[in-house]
């Protein structure tokens, strides 16, 4: 079949290169070839579709330690491999249109790889193979492939959780992922995280995922305004997208938003799943991914990775329409185009339990609407809050809504960005928030990672004087605040720590910067003039808590 027509490229591809993988390799230098091989036969068919590496170096640290014991190389040639290994890494590229690099710019390959992490029997799984991943980023420079991903708990040797908090104080180049949020939804030893932040379970073929069919995301925040307008695209006021009745009130009752909100979710996430189904469906009857499929166990378990982009606005949306007063802006047809808000009210990321209840209720609302959907080959719906850098492109699409300022129509019929306030990527909260670093946390980790089982993403931002006076002192810091973010049910963070007008004089100088974004790592060069606005844009803790800002 395929798959066994796909393995014999793969050997092929091996004689290109003078290595036969027939045979099983002896050696750390042949496992790392190997390996090689098999990904670069996977990137050859995927037509640049994210596929991450997985659990790679817990593997590789097998063969290392039976040559280093052996005598077979020394750590220095063994870490030699890896530098090499991840040079070739870095070297993939895909052919790819402008349209593309407007949803994930930078040119990202999404080589995520895997590490640490806890086993079943309670012992922990970092391995010298996991430093010597970490230690590339002195021995051949900072990149932003491979997608460094460490799993992270407090069960985790001191040691080497520090050691990663001092390689993202002074790279900003790794990304963390809960074990404990992830275990609890069934995740095993072995799982790995896909393209950015969405875990799997490769090795298993009765309870998690070992694939993902991939979904990007949709704008929820322009569902939610276009359902006020009665189905009219809150843009182009002679646009229907789908008909439901208009919200006439002149000030905005919490309870008939609601129910209107309801109603364009079931229009949004119909259109949403009939899409995805179509799409990975015509890819595996005219692009079947047989290599990868074939490294993969026989009985394969997917998951569907749907999305949300203006989280951090629509929850707030919600919030200023209950807790304050919102009084629409129509035009002489009755079409609202603009909001008046007054008074105050609790936004996302301010630890405050009314906007997260909101939260809370708007993704279980999303999620529970896809699940009561029959997806392709029996997929499960999943929901990530990752945006990459689209919550650009979404921003772009978006008119205004009480918290925000949108784009809107010039008299030609161009839109008009020049008051046009960013989304926040992922599950970040806007930059209007009030909350510091720890309020952030908090209000993440109070969603319930069984709605959002595809990631929810922070990418944050704090100075290293918020962390404390000395080098040391910061990083320990970092250990203690990822160890209590964990642990209270975080899934995920990028982890950045810099200083704001040092990485804005660097980013508009044009110098290469590093930056974690929502959900991948970019050098800031490749982004657009608007994408590196939005980045300096973003909210960099000063303090970690809004009790130290007043104090």
């Amino acid at each position: 079949n395929l798959q066994y027509q796909a393995l014999q490229q793969v050997v092929r591809l091996g004689d290109l290169y003078g290595v036969d993988v027939r045979k099983p390799a002896m050696n750390t230098k042949e496992a790392i070839q190997w390996v090689n091989i098999a990904f670069m036969a996977v990137c050859r068919v995927i037509n640049g579709a994210a596929t991450s590496l997985g659990r790679v170096p817990i593997v590789l640290d097998i063969f290392a330690e039976r040559d280093l014991a052996r005598g077979t190389f020394t750590e220095s040639e063994i870490q030699e491999f890896v530098d090499d290994f991840v040079m070739k890494l870095r070297t993939v590229k895909f052919a790819r249109t402008k349209a593309y690099d407007q949803l994930y710019s930078g040119d990202p390959t999404f080589i995520t790889t895997s590490m640490a992490g806890m086993g079943n029997d309670g012992r922990h799984r970092v391995t010298k193979m996991d430093y010597r991943f970490l230690n590339t980023l002195d021995n051949i420079g900072n990149s932003p492939e491979p997608n460094l991903t460490v799993l992270w708990t407090d069960k985790l040797p001191y040691n080497f959780r520090r050691y990663c908090m001092h390689m993202s104080h002074k790279h900003s180049s790794i990304q963390y992922e809960g074990v404990t949020t992830m275990a609890k939804d069934g995740y095993g030893e072995m799982s790995c995280i896909s393209c950015c932040v969405s875990p799997l379970d490769p090795e298993n073929e009765d309870q998690r995922h070992n694939i993902q069919y991939f979904g990007a995301r949709v704008n929820v925040l322009k569902a939610l305004l276009t359902g006020l307008n009665g189905g009219y695209d809150d843009v182009h006021k002679d646009y229907k997208v789908f008909d439901i009745d208009p919200i006439r009130d002149e000030v905005l009752e919490f309870e008939s938003v609601k129910a209107n909100f309801e109603k364009s979710l079931d229009w949004l996430t119909d259109t949403y799943v009939d899409a995805l189904n179509i799409i990975h469906y015509m890819t595996d009857k005219y692009n079947y991914e047989a290599v990868q499929m074939a490294f993969l166990p026989t009985k394969q378990r997917a998951n569907m990775g749907f999305g949300i982009c203006g989280f951090a606005n629509t929850v707030d949306t919600l919030s200023a329409i209950k807790y304050a007063t919102v009084k629409p802006i129509r035009d002489e047809d009755g079409y609202i185009y603009d909001y008046e808000t007054i008074g105050e009210y609790p936004r996302w990321g301010e630890d405050d339990p009314r906007s997260n209840e909101l939260a809370e209720w708007l993704i279980e609302a999303y999620t529970t609407r896809l699940r009561s959907h029959k997806l392709y080959k029996d997929a499960e719906a999943t929901v990530s809050l990752l945006t990459i850098t689209s919550n650009v492109a979404y921003s772009k699409q978006t008119g205004n809504s009480p918290v925000h300022k949108g784009v809107y129509l010039n008299e030609d019929g161009s839109v008009n960005l020049s008051k046009l306030e960013f989304f926040s990527p992922g599950a970040n909260p806007s930059n209007k928030a009030k909350g510091g670093w720890l309020q952030n946390l908090n209000s993440l980790a109070s969603l319930d990672f069984g709605y959002a089982a595809d990631g929810i993403s922070l990418t944050t931002q704090v100075s290293p004087r918020a962390l404390g006076k000395t080098r040391d002192e910061q990083v320990d810091n970092l250990v203690t605040i990822l160890d209590g973010y964990f642990e209270n049910g975080g899934q995920h963070v990028n982890l950045n720590v810099m200083d704001l007008n040092d990485v804005y004089e660097k980013i508009m100088s044009g110098e290469d910067v590093i930056v974690r974004i929502s959900g991948y790592c970019v050098n800031t060069k490749y982004l657009t003039p608007e994408q590196k606005t939005e980045l300096t844009q973003r909210v960099f803790h000063e303090v970690l808590s809004m009790d130290d800002a007043l104090s």
